[in-house]
């Protein structure tokens, strides 16, 4: 199953990237939902190979977790793999620059079900997939609003 979506953000390119490709505040916002995740290998910087581990309740079960940071092109593409139990997904961030000023970004999130459970579970998504399209395209635009706002910011201390 695949959700898709696309967003004009009014900042430049590279400021895009370095908002919508910060692992590190994903992670952050993983932890504020209950999610019990580590660095692996003691990273400081996020880059490609880089890759967490831990635990998050899904469903009223805890399941393990992994994501690995598999491409990570500035300020084009950015990839991240996740498990989550039998659940993989596959998360790519495209950046194209369309003004000086303006990106368009593509984000596009892949799941496949690894195992009988996980299947349950996307059988379950399937059925409410406008509904969590919706919110998809509403968490990126919130995202873009906030880092335009963060660039706003930016520009006008100099």
């Amino acid at each position: 199953m695949i959700f898709e979506t696309r967003e004009e953000v009014d900042v430049p390119r590279d400021f895009a990237f370095d908002r919508f490709a910060d692992f590190t505040r994903y992670e952050q916002a993983a932890r504020g939902y209950g999610a019990d995740i580590r660095r692996v290998n003691g990273f400081t910087e996020v880059a490609e190979g880089v890759s967490w581990r831990g635990s998050v309740v899904v469903r009223g079960k805890t399941r393990g977790v992994e994501a690995t940071v598999t491409d990570l092109t500035r300020p084009e593409h950015a990839q991240i793999v996740t498990t989550v139990g039998g659940m993989r997904v596959d998360v790519d961030l495209v950046f194209e620059e369309i003004g000086p000023q303006k990106t368009q970004v593509f984000a596009k999130a892949q799941l496949v079900a690894t195992t009988l459970a996980s299947r349950l579970i996307l059988q379950t998504v399937k059925l409410a997939r406008k509904k969590i399209q919706t919110k998809v395209d509403s968490r990126i635009v919130a995202l873009a609003n906030q880092f335009e706002h963060e660039y706003r910011r930016h520009q006008a201390r100099g």
